[in-house]
């Protein structure tokens, strides 16, 4: 799930750049709070490997661990821009939104993990 991260990040990237070339700041720095957690499981996949010789902790644990801190650092920085918006259904279908977003993708790597340590 490397690439789909990568894939992601860049996408959200890129809309990101294009509302500040609109110059339209706060949906910018929307966005940038969804770009939280396809980077750290970029970083999760390469140092969680690592990190388990260290802790005494399996790979899958940290990667895990990993992802639901991005998760929750994501979702307090959504409520937090949340604020930006002047009208209340903006917000609320801004944080709805990106909530589900958050906890979707990361149901869906942490699962894929699963399977790739414990299938085999």
């Amino acid at each position: 799930m490397l690439i789909e991260c990568a894939a992601i990040f860049l996408l959200i990237s890129a809309v990101s750049f294009m509302y500040v070339r609109a110059k339209k700041k706060n949906y910018a720095l929307a966005t940038v709070s969804l770009l939280i957690l396809p980077l750290a499981n970029i970083l999760a996949y390469a140092a969680s490997g690592k990190l388990s010789d260290i802790l005494p902790m399996d790979k899958f644990t940290i990667y895990a661990a990993i992802n639901i801190v991005a998760v929750v650092i994501s979702s307090c920085l959504v409520g937090v821009m949340s604020y930006k918006f002047p009208k209340r259904s903006t917000k609320t279908a801004y944080v709805i939104m990106s909530l589900i977003f958050n906890i979707a993708l990361a149901a869906i790597l942490v699962y894929n993990m699963f399977e790739n340590i414990y299938r085999k």
